[in-house]
């Protein structure tokens, strides 16, 4: 009998914390607000496969890595090692590369030796993490999933006899995931007892594999928001939001709001299907909502200096965009300039966030502390981090003050109001009609996310 596995090196688990340390502050910085449910459901003591879905790149495990708190193994795609943002951070999280037919055809069978190691952290209890649709993407439904998933849940079970391997899916729903201070939610799904499918597997069963694969969709699908198109999650969105009452999208949680864009998508192809005509009139309607308020935002846009903030905000908030200035813009334009899909703008902001803003704050301390006075400098170097956050919270204000006006009627958009009411109306009507369709997501309470 071989020797049992050892634990993980001290100095590992103590990067590990450290790194998801790291990882949290970063992601509260770029996210407004990061909501997470579920997190009771994470099982303690088991070895754990987490499948998530994956549309953001980078900034997917990062999420898992911060608010899981099981110090995952994560795999990636070989390519992003070489990557000279994304490569260091893989290494210094202890990712294991994934190598791919498309990628590297000569090289797929390194992924032997990848699934051992893999076996070897889920023999000592340990975490690993994968993305089972293979890739980042920017679809507006899950993608159908590779077998890696299942296939390395089946091999790990019968090698290590009675590892009581479970899978935990985790859905990850961003609001704009484009947008710096936007919102996200992580919300966890019930673990996976793959047993069934292992006892099958060690048979020689075929039918294991993808019968685990199916499972793992479906637990997904049950943590995710999924659209037939961009053009229906627009509708959707826009029909949520004024059934909601908060035509701007800012007030209700991300957890609630998920739930009804789900329930919503379900019904949108039901009622088509039972109502097309009146379906089709609400469509009109809100097209047209939707060209008045982007108007009319576009105006607010230009008024909103004048939005409402406390003095003392208005007084820190202009210094604090001065000591960041520039790596705010800097971070910016490499965004812009690297990006190529909009799951890569994210990655980009927060790799070059953790990058710029410690490197300028130093060399912003240190010309003010030889052009100026040391003590000048030191201040600056205190001061430029929650500066910042206060900056932050001005320009939020700021937002939210523009989201108001767009929402709200004046002399040039004295109908839009009127025709926020009369989309609610047809709204509430034909929830009602097809309330077999949308069920108890219809209730106030529905959705409501747990404190964690």
């Amino acid at each position: 009998m071989s020797a049992p596995p050892q634990p993980a090196p001290a100095w590992r688990s103590l990067l590990d914390r450290a790194l998801a340390s790291l990882a949290r502050l970063m992601l509260r910085v770029f996210f407004r607000d990061v909501e997470l449910v579920g997190l009771e459901r994470v099982p303690r003591g088991r070895p754990l496969l987490v499948v998530a879905n994956h549309v953001n790149s980078i900034a997917d495990p990062l999420l898992l890595l911060a608010f899981l708190d099981v110090r995952p193994r994560i795999l990636a795609k070989n390519t992003l090692f070489s990557h000279p943002f994304v490569g260091p951070l893989l290494w210094l999280v202890g990712a294991l590369p994934v190598y791919r037919r498309q990628d590297a055809r000569a090289l797929v069978t390194r992924n032997f030796a990848t699934f051992e190691a893999c076996r070897k952290v889920l023999a000592r209890g340990g975490c690993v993490v994968l993305f089972p649709e293979g890739t980042s993407h920017n679809e507006p439904r899950q993608r159908p999933l590779k077998t890696g998933a299942a296939r390395l849940a089946l091999e790990a079970e019968r090698s290590s006899a009675g590892l009581g391997l479970l899978i935990l899916p985790v859905g990850l729903t961003y609001e704009q995931k484009q947008r710096f201070r936007s919102r996200v939610l992580l919300q966890v799904g019930e673990p996976i007892d793959p047993a069934a499918e292992a006892a099958q597997y060690r048979t020689g069963s075929r039918s294991a594999l993808r019968v685990l694969t199916a499972r793992i969709a479906g637990a997904l699908e049950g943590v995710t928001v999924n659209f037939e198109s961009w053009d229906e999650a627009r509708l959707v969105a826009r029909a949520v939001a004024l059934f909601e009452g908060d035509p701007s999208g800012q007030s209700v949680q991300l957890y609630r709001r998920a739930r009804l864009w789900a329930a919503f998508a379900r019904a949108y192809h039901a009622i088509q299907a039972r109502d097309p005509e009146r379906l089709a009139q609400l469509v009109l309607l809100l097209d047209e909502y939707d060209r008045r308020y982007s108007a009319r935002a576009a105006q607010a846009q230009a008024r909103s200096a004048a939005a409402a903030s406390g003095p003392w905000l208005r007084l820190l908030a202009p210094l604090g965009l001065l000591l960041n200035y520039v790596p705010y813009r800097l971070v910016g334009a490499v965004s812009r300039r690297l990006s190529r899909t909009p799951d890569e703008p994210a990655t980009y902001m927060l790799l070059g966030g953790l990058l710029f803003f410690p490197l300028w704050w130093l060399l912003q301390a240190l010309l003010l502390g030889f052009a100026l006075r040391p003590g000048l400098g030191l201040l600056a170097l205190l001061l430029a981090p929650p500066l910042g956050v206060t900056s932050l919270k001005a320009l939020e204000q700021r937002e939210g003050f523009v989201h108001r006006l767009g929402a709200g009627p004046d002399g040039s958009q004295a109908d839009l109001q009127d025709l926020e009411q009369r989309i609610r109306r047809e709204l509430q009507d034909l929830t009602h009609a097809h309330a077999d369709l949308l069920g108890s997501e219809l209730s106030p309470d529905a959705g409501k996310m747990r404190p964690v």
